[in-house]
């Protein structure tokens, strides 16, 4: 495990027996959940999920994908979400020791390291300038949103995109 992240690991019934060969990264706050803190939140789930970044979540699994939740929230703020999407893996915040910016990015390489993933085959959804080190660590990096330093990359990088939470509805 990495200094600093606290990995909550979970292998969902279906998956026992092959080992994923890819894996996708989802930024929590603001990028699956509508909500940019997880604390100011308020109000049931389904009003806070991302429909177009839960889709791809719900596809990743779906193609034996290991699913990664990445958050600056704690394990206790992350459990009401971890309970409804069950994914593989947590990566979040502990005690002096918060999960962000480079630190979502050395998260996820020791995650694929310790899981024989290569990077490449891999995937990875935020939303903010400081998920950079996260994106740049996998082969499919996706942008939510409309933040303008992601923007630039996507378009040198051929990045994926999805819209921005709230977007779908304008």
């Amino acid at each position: 495990m990495v200094e600093g992240m606290d990995t909550i690991s979970r292998t969902r019934p279906d998956d026992r027996r092959k080992r994923p060969t890819a894996a996708a990264f989802f930024d929590v706050e603001g990028t699956l959940l509508a909500a940019p803190d997880l604390a100011a939140a308020t109000g049931p789930l389904g009003r806070l999920w991302h429909p177009p970044v839960l889709a791809a979540l719900h596809g990743h699994a779906a193609l034996g994908h290991l699913v990664v939740l990445v958050a600056r929230a704690s394990a206790a703020e992350l459990a009401p979400i971890a309970r409804d999407l069950a994914p593989d893996a947590v990566l979040c915040s502990r005690p002096k020791a918060p999960m962000a910016g480079q630190g979502k990015g050395y998260a996820a390489r020791a995650l694929l390291r310790e899981r024989g993933i290569l990077a490449a085959r891999c995937y990875a959804y935020a939303d903010e300038a400081a998920d950079l080190p996260l994106l740049a660590e996998v082969g499919h990096p996706v942008v939510v949103g409309d933040d303008p330093v992601l923007l630039r990359h996507a378009r040198r990088g051929n990045w994926g995109r999805l819209p921005a939470p709230g977007a779908e509805r304008r």
